[in-house]
């Protein structure tokens, strides 16, 4: 027999004719939140947190590859959509593909939903079933909200500006870059927002203390969506729903809080039914949450710790760690102008992660290189991304810490390039430090 038209035991009628029916529309809700949420989460990196120690958290998986040829042909033959769809992990939520994705499990949801109601109109309200969904939606939230808050933590989401932004017009940032720079310069605001999403995923492990954490995961995961939609940051439409999920769990208990915060009511219990009906087995039911939170909780925790020594603030420093500005370029034989109108000239090299180097050239613009830095051989060896069969050595000399000069074949000719380290103790956003007695503001050119 289905699930969706399991006739009521005895209990469970009388229970449910003695309480309160819900109303129709409250019932329709219910059904489409259930298959929708329960989509999303399945078919989007929601679910990867819940897997624990069988993935990397981070990873995003999901068994959203089931739901490609659907999304292809819809591409198509629905949204008309004539460019191939970009099926490569971008770290963006909003790629054509997962638009249409999100079309498609609407639609499913909205005909399930239409199947489910019809066979199972008879039902009058959803106690349990409403228990349990929320403790799935409990715990694919609070996956999320301690993944993205205890990166926040370990300043691995957000870190701090890279050299090459220090000296990029500020007009020059995408409104995402600018986002992610000013959290990134603030570490002490980045942590403090961080701790609020990660104890607000921790407190949905217990359904104790969901109201809590339901209500510090709207109030965060709003601020979440507005920033993406003003700073155009590509997690909208996930931000939307875990937003939207947050608010579920919250649902119930905004009445009681209406009354602890605007009345003078009386507040009792939640009227919310536990998990289980015999205490003995809720006890169980209590530690095996528990249990499902550490596995959530744990590998999340080693993945951070695992970036911040890869790229975070744990990370080794190359050797000429810095920002250094070319101050003479000599190209076969003749000393060449250093004219913002060269657009292929080097401007600033950056030596700021290792097995990298970044170059900006006179109109800001940022070139890669693949780079091996030897200072005990006096060897750069530069390797291009696009072309890694390519392969130029410089030499490398760095008479002072302040002064360093490249010197060999670069793009058909010989080079000789004169650097001077940037000290990056005189740019204001580094040097600038917390003063409790300003007599006027430090922001000079504000207006």
């Amino acid at each position: 027999m289905s699930l969706l038209t399991r006739v009521p035991s005895q209990q469970e009628a009388s229970q449910e004719s003695a309480a309160e029916a819900w109303h129709p529309l409250t019932r329709i809700a219910f059904r489409l939140c259930v298959i929708h949420f329960g989509l999303y989460c399945v078919f989007t990196q929601i679910i990867s947190p819940l897997l624990g120690f069988a993935s990397r958290p981070s990873a995003g998986l999901s068994a959203g590859w089931l739901m490609t040829p659907l999304v292809d042909w819809a591409a198509v033959h629905v949204f008309s959509v004539r460019e191939p769809l970009v099926h490569a992990a971008t770290a963006s939520s909003d790629r054509t593909y997962d638009w249409i994705l999100l079309c498609c499990l609407l639609a499913i949801a909205a005909v399930a939903t239409l199947i489910w109601s019809v066979m199972d109109r008879q039902r009058t309200r959803y106690t349990t079933s409403l228990v349990w969904f929320r403790a799935f939606l409990r715990f694919a939230l609070a996956g999320q909200l301690m993944l993205y808050g205890i990166a926040k933590i370990m300043l691995t989401q957000m870190p701090s500006p890279p050299l090459s932004t220090l000296v990029t017009p500020f007009g020059e940032l995408t409104p995402m870059g600018l986002l992610w720079s000013s959290v990134g310069a603030a570490p002490v605001y980045e942590i403090m927002i961080g701790t609020f999403e990660a104890v607000g995923g921790l407190l949905l492990v217990l359904p104790r203390t969901t109201a809590v954490g339901a209500l510090l995961g709207t109030v965060g995961l709003a601020q979440v969506f507005v920033l993406n939609m003003t700073y155009d940051v590509p997690v909208k439409s996930m931000s939307l729903h875990l937003l939207l999920m947050s608010s579920f769990l919250l649902a119930p208990d905004l009445g009681r809080l209406f009354d602890v915060l605007l009345s003078r009511r009386t507040v009792g219990p939640s009227t919310l039914p536990p998990l289980l009906r015999d205490r003995r087995h809720n006890k169980i039911a209590g530690s095996a949450q528990i249990a499902l939170g550490l596995w959530i909780a744990i590998p999340i925790l080693l993945d951070c710790l695992t970036a911040w020594h890869d790229h975070g603030e744990g990370r080794p420093k190359p050797p000429m760690y810095g920002a250094w500005t070319v101050e003479r370029v000599v190209s076969d034989g003749h000393e060449v102008p250093l004219l913002i109108t060269d657009d292929l000239q080097w401007r600033r090299v950056f030596f700021e992660y290792t097995g990298e180097f970044k170059f900006q050239r006179m109109d800001d613009t940022i070139g890669f290189y693949r780079a091996n830095v030897d200072v005990a051989g006096h060897r750069l060896t530069l390797t291009r991304y696009d072309r890694p069969a390519e392969i130029t050595e410089l030499t490398l000399d760095s008479p002072t810490p302040e002064s360093a000069q490249l010197s060999g074949m670069l793009d058909g000719s010989y080079v000789s390039i004169s650097l001077r380290r940037i000290d990056l103790d005189m740019i204001p956003l580094l040097s600038r430090n917390f003063h409790w007695v300003q007599d006027y503001p430090y922001n000079p050119d504000s207006r």
